[in-house]
């Protein structure tokens, strides 16, 4: 340990910061200051690292909760126009193995367009991420304990208020939020697909995931 030694202004200073440094008059004055602004710099950091998580799988951010909250408070005045039969026909034929259910199919496709739309993402990549997600299952439950058709993690059911995890599997609700938490991450890496598709899975700096999802899109869900 090193000892305080100096005037008393130097030992309320060393008080006050929570650090023992030699007296100022072993240390420069500029120098002392270049070292404080850099442990304020580093605290805002972290602060701002504790406001924007990195990625969906995370814990719930606090900008995307609100996002969230305001698109579930729209849900019941959304108008179900859907005017893209050609694409409805055509997606349908498309997922027509993987969901035999006619009506479970067109629930599906239906909130996708309509959602999408509404969070300003494409639909065909919202098909895409769930092919690659869930195989379009409305009850998978990943290893991360992800649910439903868009993979969406339980910590959201408080935050949102919903009474318990099942209701993730709702589809109107599961599509939805993945919605909109695609369309948040996308936003945070400026349009970039690739980073924002790592964000959304939780694999931030590796492209493994995103570039099943561009494929997917490419061979699977691409429009004519």
């Amino acid at each position: 340990m090193i000892g305080v030694v100096g005037n008393a202004a130097d030992c309320a200073h060393h008080f006050a910061v929570g650090i023992v440094l030699p007296p100022t008059s072993f240390l420069p004055y500029r120098l002392l200051r270049l070292g404080l602004a850099l442990f304020a710099a580093a605290a805002l950091t972290a602060a701002h690292a504790e406001v924007h998580l990195s990625d969906a799988r995370s814990g719930p951010d606090p900008e995307l909760r609100k996002i969230l909250v305001a698109a579930i408070a729209d849900a019941d005045s959304f108008s179900d126009r859907f005017d893209a039969e050609v694409w409805l026909t055509d997606m349908s034929r498309r997922l027509s193995r993987q969901v035999p259910d006619p009506t479970e199919r067109l629930t599906i496709l239906k909130a996708v367009h309509a959602q999408a739309t509404l969070a300003g993402v494409e639909p065909e990549l919202v098909l895409a991420v769930i092919d690659v997600e869930s195989d379009f299952d409305r009850f998978a439950i990943s290893s991360a304990t992800a649910l439903g058709l868009m993979q969406v993690m339980p910590f959201w059911v408080p935050e949102l208020g919903y009474k318990d995890k099942n209701q993730l599997f709702d589809i109107e609700v599961n599509v939805l939020l993945g919605c909109r938490i695609l369309s948040y991450y996308l936003e945070m890496e400026r349009g970039d697909l690739v980073r924002g598709l790592a964000r959304y899975n939780g694999s931030v700096g590796k492209r493994w995931y995103a570039d099943r999802v561009i494929e997917r899109l490419r061979t699977k869900w691409f429009q004519h």
